[in-house]
C-alpha cells in the first residue's frame, strides 16, 4: 500500500494534509493521527470492512474492543446508546482530554469496534490537531495505538511511520504526544464508576467529581475485556525488561554490582543514573516528577529497539497519581521483577 505521509508543523500544506486524511476516512481507508496521549490508527467506526483493517495492520486481536474518537463529546449522541450522568459529569471536567468513557452502544457502530459487547469507549482528545482531522472526517473514528501489536505505543511521529508505512492510508506526523501514555479508561455504565485503565486522569481526581468502585475485575471482565489493555500483553519493546523497585541509591546499588554488555540500557530516575554506571542511560526526570516518567517511558522503550538493545533495566515508581499508569504500562512490559 502507498502511504501519504504529511507534516502537520507545515503550514503549507496543513489544510491539504487535513482534507485528505479525512476523506481517506469517508473512504473507507485507515489513518495515522496523532492525540496528546499516543498517535492512533482510524477508521470510520460505522464502517465493519474499514475497522478490519485496523486489526490486519496491527495484527492485533479481533476480542481486543476499539475506543471511539470524536472532535466534541456532543457528537457521541447520535452514535450511541445510554450516556450516565457519571459519563456526562467526568465528560464535562475532563473533556477534550486523556480520558475515554465507557457507555452504552448503538447499532450504528460496528460490532467489529465493540467487540460483541454492549458498550463502547469514547474519548474526545485535546490535541488540536487531531480535532481539525476528527471534525473534518465527520464520522466517528475508531483508533487503537498506531503501532503493531504489543509493540510500545508511538509516541512519536518516527516510531508511527516505522510501523505503519505501506500499511496504511495516510499519515499524520504531528509533534511528540504531550502525555506519552493511553488514556485513562472508565467504566460508567454501573452505578460507580470503575477504572479499568489507569492513565494521566488519575484515581484522585475521579474520586473529587464521581463515585469510584474499587472492586477487583470479574473473570468474565478479563476474558471479555470492555477496554484495551485488559487481557493482552501490551507495550513490550524487544528487549528484555527487569523492573527495578527500590530507592535511588538501592538501584544504583545493584545496577554497580552487575555486569553490563555494550547492549544495555537503564531507564531511571536521575538521582539513579548520577550514581549508576551503564552502557545506556535513559533519563525518566526526578522521582517527585511522575508526569515526566509517564511521558518519557515508552520513548525509550522506543529508542532502545531502534539502537538494538537486547536488556533494560527500569525504575519503578510509586501507586500515586499518574504512577498507577506507569506501573500499568511497566508491569505488562516487563520480563523480571526485582524488589530491592
Amino acid at each position: 500500500m502507498n502511504t501519504e505521509i504529511y507534516d502537520l508543523t507545515d503550514d503549507k500544506i496543513y489544510e491539504t494534509a487535513i482534507n485528505n486524511a479525512a476523506d481517506a476516512i469517508k473512504n473507507g481507508g485507515i489513518v495515522v493521527f496523532p492525540t496528546e496521549t499516543v498517535y492512533g490508527l482510524g477508521a470510520d467506526a460505522t464502517n465493519t470492512e474499514a475497522v478490519k483493517k485496523i486489526f490486519t495492520a496491527k495484527g492485533r486481536p479481533q476480542d481486543n474492543p476499539l475506543i471511539v474518537h470524536f472532535a466534541r463529546f456532543e457528537d457521541c449522541y447520535e452514535y450511541v446508546g445510554e450516556v450516565s450522568e457519571w459519563a456526562k459529569v467526568i465528560a464535562r471536567k475532563f473533556m477534550p482530554g486523556p480520558i475515554t468513557v465507557i457507555v452504552k452502544r448503538s447499532d450504528r457502530l460496528s460490532d467489529s469496534v465493540t467487540a460483541g459487547l454492549d458498550s463502547v469507549g469514547v474519548r474526545v482528545p485535546s490535541d488540536r490537531f487531531a480535532r481539525d482531522f476528527l471534525a473534518k472526517a465527520s464520522v466517528p473514528v475508531a483508533a487503537p495505538s498506531a503501532n503493531i501489536s504489543g509493540r510500545p505505543s508511538p509516541t512519536k511521529a518516527e516510531y508511527a511511520i516505522e510501523d505503519m508505512n505501506g500499511k496504511c492510508d495516510v499519515i499524520l506526523a504531528g509533534n511528540m504526544c504531550e502525555v506519552g501514555l493511553e488514556s485513562t479508561v472508565v467504566d460508567c455504565t454501573g452505578d460507580k464508576v470503575r477504572i479499568l485503565r489507569p492513565g494521566a486522569v488519575t484515581a484522585e481526581e475521579l474520586s473529587e467529581i464521581v463515585p469510584l468502585d474499587e472492586a477487583s475485575l470479574s473473570e468474565d471482565q478479563k476474558i471479555r475485556p470492555k477496554s484495551p489493555g485488559m487481557k493482552y500483553r501490551h507495550y513490550k519493546p524487544s528487549s528484555y525488561v527487569i523492573a527495578l523497585d527500590g530507592t535511588d541509591e538501592d538501584t544504583a546499588d545493584y545496577l554497580n554490582s552487575v555486569s553490563h554488555d555494550e547492549d544495555t540500557a537503564v531507564i531511571a530516575f536521575d538521582g539513579v543514573l548520577s550514581l549508576a554506571e551503564c552502557p545506556v542511560k535513559l533519563s525518566l526526570g526526578s522521582r517527585e516528577d511522575l508526569a515526566t516518567a509517564a511521558h518519557e517511558l515508552f520513548a525509550h522503550f522506543r529508542y532502545c529497539d531502534k539502537i538494538g538493545i537486547k536488556k533494560i533495566y527500569v525504575c519503578c515508581t510509586d501507586l500515586r497519581g499518574v504512577g498507577d499508569a506507569y506501573m500499568n504500562r511497566l508491569t505488562k512490559a516487563m520480563d523480571e521483577y526485582i524488589r530491592l
